[in-house]
């Protein structure tokens, strides 16, 4: 890998200068896109150990804004989902109970509360919000695969054909 990455401002989130991030970004050199844990920030004095980071922004991603990256940790294997397992699971999840026990009173108790306050309208609506969006922050791959996977097999019973097409 290179020591010069880009990323997409909508890929930041709200303060990303804070504290540690995940992060999606693609190597400038070899062009492969991946996950990782890094911290950012606009001053390279501010980080241990900075790579040039290109933050494209715009409406058409035209604009392109100088920042610095220190990468901490990258997901093992980000960008490489083994398709035959995810399938697996999906077919072996698919006729079962869709019903997930974490038996957790921590958890429990504070899902409830965020009903409780209205931020969601019951505990499994919660549960599947919050688990959703930490899915698609740290494991970006593995929900596009999953949402690709699942747009063909529905096609695929829509007309009774294969997927090969």
């Amino acid at each position: 890998m290179s020591d010069e990455y880009v990323t997409s401002e909508t890929n930041l989130p709200p303060d990303p200068e804070r504290d540690e991030i995940s992060i999606q970004v693609t190597d400038k050199e070899t062009k492969e896109i991946f996950s990782t844990r890094a911290r950012v920030s606009r001053d390279a004095d501010e980080l241990d150990d900075p790579a040039p980071l290109t933050v494209v922004k715009g409406p058409h991603e035209n604009t392109e804004e100088q920042w610095y990256i220190e990468v901490l940790e990258t997901e093992i294997d980000a960008g490489s989902v083994d398709r035959g397992t995810l399938e697996r699971v999906m077919d072996a999840t698919a006729d079962g109970p869709n019903v997930i026990n974490t038996r957790s009173e921590e958890v429990k108790a504070l899902l409830r509360y965020l009903v409780e306050t209205g931020q969601y309208g019951s505990v499994s609506e919660a549960s599947r919000k919050i688990l959703y969006e930490h899915l698609s922050e740290r494991h970006p791959e593995l929900v596009n695969e999953y949402v690709e996977l699942k747009v063909k097999r529905e096609q695929r019973e829509l007309t009774g054909g294969s997927d090969d097409a």
